[in-house]
């Protein structure tokens, strides 16, 4: 917990935080199981899914490494947002976090705009 991102993403000060949560729900009229690692409501009331990631990378480009990632998992994230929006009305971003490297991405979940 040496890192900052780290601390406040495990927080227990925040709003419903909630570890390894499962939800379910019918999304594009197929049943989805989710489990998030790690969901919470910040100061502003915000609703954050954070999904940790324990890649590692070697070499430099860092910053295009974790553009890659968040491209990949992206799907990943929306359907979770999406299911967490039938049950939060509340605005939704979503985060990658990669403990090992300090890396972060977030972004405003698409299904927040619902």
């Amino acid at each position: 917990l040496l890192d900052e991102r780290g601390r406040w993403i495990l927080d227990q000060a925040h709003s419903d935080a909630r570890g390894e949560y499962a939800l379910s729900g019918i999304i594009d009229g197929k049943f989805v199981n989710a489990l998030l690692d790690r969901t919470f409501v910040d100061d502003k009331g915000v609703r954050w899914i954070i999904d940790y990631k324990a890649s590692s990378h070697e070499g430099g480009r860092l910053n295009e490494f974790l553009d890659r990632e968040r491209e990949r998992y992206a799907a990943q994230l929306e359907r979770y947002a999406a299911l967490m929006g039938k049950i939060d009305a509340r605005p939704i971003r979503l985060g990658l976090y990669f403990p090992l490297l300090g890396g972060w991405r977030e972004w405003a979940a698409a299904a927040a705009n619902r």
